[in-house]
């Protein structure tokens, strides 16, 4: 079993948009939760795991987390509110 990298998005995220625009497959979408704009990952199983949305990040809000690679492969596309 192996362990992919996703991004872990904390509740510190501003909803600047910065990770969406430097995301290269695209999987990272902003949304309002609560009168708040966050930043959600869409499609896990389409992240590569190349860190860009943390590089960009500028409060930090973005850990990169390892997951096994089946969880990635089950994971579904978070509903809209």
């Amino acid at each position: 079993m192996t362990a992919v990298r996703l991004p872990h998005i904390s509740a510190r995220c501003t909803g600047c948009g910065r990770c969406v625009g430097a995301c290269p497959p695209h999987v990272l979408w902003l949304e309002t939760v609560r009168w708040r704009k966050t930043a959600v990952l869409h499609d896990a199983a389409g992240c590569t795991g190349c860190s860009a949305c943390a590089v960009v990040c500028p409060v930090h809000a973005i850990r990169m987390r390892p997951v096994a690679e089946e969880a990635r492969a089950d994971a579904q596309p978070r509903p809209g509110p």
